[in-house]
Order: structure tokens, then sequence, then C-alpha cells
């Protein structure tokens, strides 16, 4: 990556696993160039590849017994290179090894699930015995308890997103435990988190950069943060009238679930935005557009159509174009059928208004075919301009 400090973003469509797989691959060169004779590979789920787009980045760097001190003053340069960090810290139960540390680094602009464990450890030597890991001697003192705790944060945002809630619970007890806070973890998992960000930065004011970036992941996260706050009868609920078509009532569920502060009704839009996303393989088909019910319903107006004519509007869940009649004397429209719009396109809205159009032998208009406009003339615009007063 050379550098380049791409936006802090981290919504599901910039947890892109290839664009980590690229990220580690420079890092991997990286430091294999720095010292010949060494060797980094990737371990843990990226190796086994069972990641999923939270997965962080476990690389194990072995290099020569002779070159280990150097190699641990080079790391924040070497990795530095690729992009530059936020923080590179050291595991304390390897702090004082002589053979193996374990260093935890963030890099500004990527997204925090992405950290990197970074094992640096020197090779095995014949007739020398491997230390055990757990010895005590290798552990020290001189770290950043509020750090750690931020790590904790992390993680925790991770696993509820994960669907682990009691995972997240545990990892945030610790991190307030780890700064002296109290450790009342409340399932309001957004508030939580932000409180042991916020302690953490308070404790150690240095730290105020990354407790921010942390801050704004639980932003970023919030809907799905808030998802699983719910009780686990109520997300099934919603789900269920999710999956009916019944969205207010969903909202309504949310709404009187019991949790405090009661939801707003925004914060429940936005929930059920990703629920209509993450149940897409099980919402039922769109019901295909009816021409002859649609004509009918246009022939039964109080006055006859002049035209059909297709217009954007939109909705949380994304753009739609509606076909409607439109009437003269005085103008108006009555909104007739509404067509999603996806990976598709515009072709099926167009088509169909076409078809129902030709039915009523009037004019079809669609002004902006090629993408959405809300203030796009209406049919009555373009006659005054015309010059024209009906058909």
């Amino acid at each position: 990556m050379n550098g380049e400090n791409p936006q802090d973003r981290t919504g599901t469509g910039e947890l892109d696993p290839a664009r980590r797989a690229v990220f580690a691959q420079d890092l991997l060169r990286a430091l294999a160039a720095y010292c010949p004779g060494s060797r980094a590979e990737l371990r843990g789920s990226l190796a086994r590849g069972t990641a999923d787009a939270y997965s962080d980045i476990d690389i194990a760097w072995t290099v020569p017994d002779d070159r280990f001190d150097a190699c641990l003053d080079a790391v924040r340069e070497v990795l530095e290179e690729v992009v530059p960090l936020d923080s590179l810290r050291t595991d304390p139960d390897s702090l004082n090894s002589r053979e193996r540390r374990l260093l935890f680094a963030a890099f500004r602009g990527l997204p925090l699930f992405w950290r990197v464990d970074l094992e640096v450890a020197t090779a095995p030597v014949a007739g020398r015995p491997v230390r055990d890991r757990g010895d005590p001697a290798a552990h020290g003192d001189d770290w950043s308890r509020p750090a750690s705790a931020l790590a904790n944060a992390v993680a925790a945002t991770k696993a509820v997103l994960r669907g682990q809630p009691q995972n997240a619970r545990g990892l945030l007890e610790r991190g307030f435990r780890r700064i002296d806070a109290p450790d009342g973890v409340s399932g309001r998992w957004r508030a939580d988190i932000r409180r042991l960000a916020e302690a953490a930065a308070g404790r150690e004011p240095d730290l105020r950069p990354l407790a921010d970036r942390v801050l704004r992941l639980a932003e970023n996260h919030r809907a799905q943060l808030m998802w699983w706050t719910f009780p686990a009868g109520v997300r099934e609920r919603v789900d269920e009238l999710v999956l009916a078509g019944r969205d207010i009532q969903a909202a309504q569920a949310m709404r009187e679930s019991g949790i405090e502060p009661r939801p707003e009704l925004h914060e429940c839009v936005e929930v059920l935005d990703g629920r209509h996303r993450a149940l897409a393989d099980r919402m039922p088909p769109p019901a295909r557009p009816d021409v002859d019910a649609m004509a009918a319903a246009a022939r039964a107006l109080p006055r006859d159509p002049v035209a059909v004519e297709a217009v954007w509007d939109g909705d949380t869940r994304g753009w739609i174009v509606v076909l409607t009649a439109v009437l003269a004397g005085p103008w108006e429209s009555v909104d007739l059928d509404g067509f999603r719009i996806g990976a598709a396109g515009t072709g099926e809205a167009a088509r169909t208004g076409r078809a129902l159009a030709e039915r009523l032998g009037v004019p079809f208009r669609f002004a902006s075919p090629d993408g959405p406009d809300e203030d796009a003339p209406r049919w009555w615009d373009a006659r005054h301009r015309a010059g024209g007063s009906g058909r």
C-alpha cells in the first residue's frame, strides 16, 4: 500500500477481504525483505481460509537468532513502510522474552478490526530447548493498560457483530477491570463500548486519537450493535415481521421491547435496513407487475389518464421507480405501482410503463431513466413548455 492513508471507514462495504489480503501480503514482503534469511507467514484464520470480514491478521516472523534484537528495533519502521501506524504495543506476557515477542499493531486509516498480531521469534536451534511461552520470567509490567482496554473495546464490537454477545460482555468486563473502572456492562453495546473508550482515554490522554477511532467504530455500526441489544424473543419477532413485509409493526416491536432508553424511530429504521439486507435470501420475491390490474385502476380514475409517467421516489432501503397515471384539468398524478431498483436497473419499470401506456392509448414518459432524479421535469412541465394543455 506504499504508505497511503485510506479513509477510516468500517461499514460492511469497507471490510473488503481482497483489500485485507493485499495489505497482509504487503506486510509479509516488507518483513522478509528487511531481514534476509527470515521467514514471514500468515497464521490463524487467514492462513486456514476461515476468516470472515472482521478477522484480524496474524503473522509469524521467524528471524535468525543473532538478528532478534535488530528486527525488534526495526519493526515500527518496517511496518510504517506499508501503512503509517496508529499504535504499536507488546503483549506483556512476552515483554522480556529473549526468544519471542508478540506485538499488536493498529494502522492509520485501516479498519480497527484488521489489527495485526505479529509474533517475532527466533528460529529453533538444534540442541536448545524451546522455552515455554508461559514462562513467568518473560512477563513484563511496562505496558499500557488503557491501550489494552481499547483493544478490548474493539474486540467486543467485533464479537457483537459476529452474534457473540456473551463474548462481548466478557471482553468489556475485563477491559473495565484492567483500568480499574466500574465494570457494570449493561448490554446496551454501543453505550458500553463508548464508556470503555472514554474511560481509557481519560486515564491516558495520549490515547485520545485512538479512542476517538473506537468511538467512530461504534457509531459506524450503531444499527448492528442495537440489534443485539434486543432480547432474543424480540429479534425473532422482528425478523418474522420483516419477512412478512410488516416493517411498521417490526419498528413498533423494537420500540416496545422494554430496553431503556427507548429506541428512537430513526434508530429502528436503521436496524430494519440491516435486517432487510441480512434476510435478503429469505425474502419472498416481489410480485410481478400486473399491467391488466394497473390499466383497470387507471380507467377507474375520475378522469381519463393523458399519459403514463415513471418518476423517482425512495426510502431508507433505496430507490424506487413509480409508474403514475397523469390526469389533466387540473394536473395531477396517481401512483399505480412501484419498482424497487437493484442491480437490474430501470429496464423492467420502463418496459412495463410502455406496455401500460400502449394499453391505455396514451404516451409514456420517463424523464431520467439513467439515474435517480426526483427533481426531473414532470409531464405537465414538458407540456407547458411545448404550449400544450392536454393530450
